[in-house]
């Protein structure tokens, strides 16, 4: 069975986080660091926007800033989403394409499909059965609910996946930043959400985060047939990290390049 790092839950700021995850892809894509599973929180909240989305169209900056929060732009695809401190679990894994066509998922959608079973393997284990459809992008719904929305960048036959779980919802507060669509009032946009989103919590009794933590683990090990060890950045990928922060997520060219 194929061994993969795994790095555990960290709690991170925005900039961290994007860093992080493209700095591992940098050197998993180098065949200096393993394919990688990873976990991550957000401290602050922090919306991040698709690599080619604009940034004036999509967040109220003066709200974001008002608020304490980090505004980012990832390299993956994909629309706007506010990343909340207290009500979300964000995984991210990078691995060669050519690994998850050896498991019979030869377009982007079926490793896309092949990527969230972890998550739906983990999930069953609470006697869930989410179903897997597309909002914008690929996503997880729980009856009819989306609760899990996942993005990609793909370069020279590797692929960085990330995606969130909504463990809670708080519309009010996600539409304070995001700006709804023109024409659209931000009460509607809220209502949607209410009815369209599910935090899972509401589906489990007893929650307990260490556990769902393993459970989640384990159903990745099942979906990439994988065994995960524990490890953590090497000091490369730390140094490209900091370096990443400094120079690319915090700079206001990257942020503000299709404003």
């Amino acid at each position: 069975m194929l061994e993969w790092r795994f790095i555990p839950l960290e709690i991170r700021d925005g900039y961290w986080n994007m860093a992080i995850d493209e700095a591992i892809f940098r050197f998993v894509m180098k065949n200096k660091s393993p394919p990688t599973l990873r976990f991550y929180k957000w401290k602050p909240s922090t919306v991040s926007i698709g690599r080619n989305q604009s940034l004036s169209a999509e967040v109220d900056v003066n709200v974001a800033k008002q608020k304490g929060f980090n505004i980012v732009r990832r390299i993956t695809g994909g629309g706007a989403v506010f990343h909340d401190e207290f009500r979300e679990i964000t995984y991210s894994i990078s691995c060669p394409i050519s690994y998850l066509k050896s498991l019979n998922a030869h377009t982007v959608l079926e490793q896309f499909e092949l990527i969230e079973m972890g998550i739906i393997h983990g999930l069953m284990n609470y006697n869930l059965k989410p179903e897997k459809g597309i909002i914008h992008c690929p996503a997880l719904f729980i009856n009819g609910k989306k609760f899990s929305g996942n993005a990609q960048k793909r370069e020279k036959g590797y692929v960085l996946q990330h995606g969130t779980i909504l463990l809670d919802l708080d519309p009010e507060l996600m539409y304070s930043v995001l700006k709804a669509p023109n024409n659209v009032s931000k009460t509607r946009m809220v209502k949607s959400v209410y009815a369209k989103c599910i935090g899972i919590k509401e589906k489990l009794n007893d929650w307990d985060e260490k556990k769902f933590l393993i459970a989640l683990k384990k159903g990745f090990e099942k979906a990439l047939r994988i065994k995960l060890n524990e490890g953590k950045l090497s000091e490369e990928e730390q140094d490209l990290a900091k370096k990443l922060v400094e120079e690319k997520y915090k700079n206001k060219d990257w942020l503000k390049k299709y404003e």
